[in-house]
């Protein structure tokens, strides 16, 4: 069983995955958001194909670490895609992982590609919640 990450934008939606074990976070692919059914659709076969049984979403938290506009956002996101899933869904502090993902990818010499950008964002936040969870069940 596999963890899943998505980092919830209004124009593209990172997706990471773990490992079968839930030791390794990898960038899976960027959804460039057309429609939410389609979004749905599109999230919901990789939850399929991929044996996933936990979803980590990210939080964008201010530097205060209160709720953003963009927190409601993801809220109703959420409401919506647990009326098409059983699925156990987790809030995760996401604050600074794009940033962090902008500062990887300069340091690897990519050019910028804003999909790439989610997908490694959506990768770190996995990896911090797999690092800071030593008994997580996947």
């Amino acid at each position: 069983m596999r963890v899943m990450a998505i980092d919830y934008g209004k124009s593209r939606v990172g997706i990471a995955l773990s490992d079968p074990l839930g030791v390794i976070a990898q960038p899976l692919t960027s959804i460039k958001v057309k429609s939410q059914k389609e979004l749905f659709r599109q999230i919901l076969k990789i939850i399929q194909e991929s044996d996933v049984g936990l979803i980590i979403i990210g939080n964008p938290l201010s530097h205060k670490g209160e709720a953003t506009e963009m927190s409601d956002e993801i809220s109703r996101f959420i409401k919506r895609l647990k009326k098409r899933i059983n699925t156990e869904i987790k809030l995760w502090d996401e604050r600074f992982t794009s940033q962090y993902a902008m500062n990887i990818l300069k340091t690897m010499k990519v050019k910028k590609q804003k999909g790439l950008v989610d997908q490694v964002a959506a990768s770190i936040m996995l990896d911090e919640y797999l690092r800071s969870c030593s008994t997580c069940t996947t």
